[in-house]
């Protein structure tokens, strides 16, 4: 069994960190949860890639003779959180082929919805390492340093403004997109944008639309935020746009009958999910599981929902059988938090979101 004899921590996407080793044999790696992590994907769902090789989306676009064979090896890098455990890795060569075969079916039109946002990952993320490499290559060989990961970085936020490209469109001149415009287009309910927003306060300011704007777009409201592309793009690719979508289409089978709504206002609130015969509402977060949330104002929406539904808050990426085990304990007047992140990326026994798709 190979060897991974260093580690280091990859961040070629804005916040998005995924776990790179090298081989006793000079082999460049990611972990199979960093690929899941790079790609915006469920890792599990890139573990079942195995039994159904090649996907049938993408079998068009795969370089032939190209399989996907599980490389087990044993971590022996003292700095690794994983050391002397045995994780499952993918090499450059095909972590490269299977970004370009999702490029190659978004520009085909051939993904499924739920691998769109993959698509559009993959090729924003071409376009950035184009560019890292051609800068990279020119400034070193004209003698000077650059941080190769930061730089990525950087063109990956620039090439996120090809979200037009992708069919996005904003409300406001042709640069301006209001709340609406972003959670259509990335497909998820408005609490989650709200929660990304608050956590990232500091980098991406909202722009106070005038009264005049707003009554154009045909609004009553008094006040309207608008943001600009360019932070669109900071959003679109630093949200997990999963969250949401496989949920939707899981409990919409679990719940059917049981009168689920989606994105339902309660009182002057609005929950994720609400299934009105359990009179109970669940509320699928993501990375930040409402951390940022103002607390006061969530111990409030809290106690207010108490006095008639219960509610479980779960981690986007938990099992199935945690969360209905979860709903099972809920009562009226109770909150339940589902949020063992640690458990969650490291018990890969269980059966994913896509056995019940």
């Amino acid at each position: 069994m190979q060897e991974a004899i260093h580690y280091g921590k990859v961040e070629l996407i804005p916040g998005i960190i995924c776990d790179g080793y090298v081989l006793n044999d000079g082999t460049a790696v990611m972990s199979e949860r960093g690929t899941a992590d790079l790609l915006g994907m469920n890792q599990m769902a890139l573990n079942r890639m195995k039994t159904t090789w090649p996907p049938k989306t993408l079998q068009p676009f795969i370089d032939q003779g190209l399989g996907m064979k599980t490389t087990l090896v044993k971590v022996v890098s003292q700095n690794s959180p994983y050391e002397g455990r045995k994780i499952v890795v993918y090499n450059t060569n095909f972590i490269e082929a299977i970004i370009r075969a999702y490029v190659m079916a978004s520009a085909h039109s051939a993904l499924q919805k739920n691998q769109l946002h993959i698509g559009k990952r993959c090729s924003i993320l071409v376009c950035a390492l184009t560019r890292t490499a051609l800068e990279v290559s020119i400034k070193q060989a004209a003698g000077l340093s650059i941080d190769i990961q930061k730089t990525a970085q950087q063109h990956y936020q620039d090439a996120a403004k090809l979200l037009k490209d992708f069919g996005f469109s904003c409300s406001v001149n042709e640069d301006v997109a209001i709340k609406k415009d972003i959670t259509k287009f990335l497909d998820v309910p408005e609490s989650t944008l709200n929660s990304f927003l608050r956590k990232h306060q500091n980098e991406i300011q909202p722009i106070k639309l005038d009264y005049s704007t707003i009554r154009s777009m045909g609004y009553k409201a008094p006040r309207m935020n608008g943001y600009h592309l360019e932070d669109v793009g900071k959003i679109a690719v630093g949200m997990d746009t999963v969250i949401g979508i496989e949920w939707r289409k899981v409990l919409t089978k679990v719940f059917a009958g049981f009168g689920l709504h989606c994105n339902y206002p309660i009182g002057n609130y609005k929950a994720d999910f609400f299934i009105e015969k359990l009179m109970l509402i669940l509320e699928c977060n993501g990375y930040d599981n409402h951390q940022y949330y103002d607390k006061k104002l969530e111990k409030q929406r809290e106690q207010f929902i108490k006095q008639r539904y219960s509610m479980v808050r779960f981690h986007h990426k938990i099992q199935l059988e945690t969360l209905f085990n979860g709903i099972l304990q809920a009562k009226i007047g109770t909150v339940i938090k589902l949020y063992n992140i640690k458990d969650i990326y490291n018990n890969n026994t269980s059966n994913s979101l896509h056995d019940y798709l």
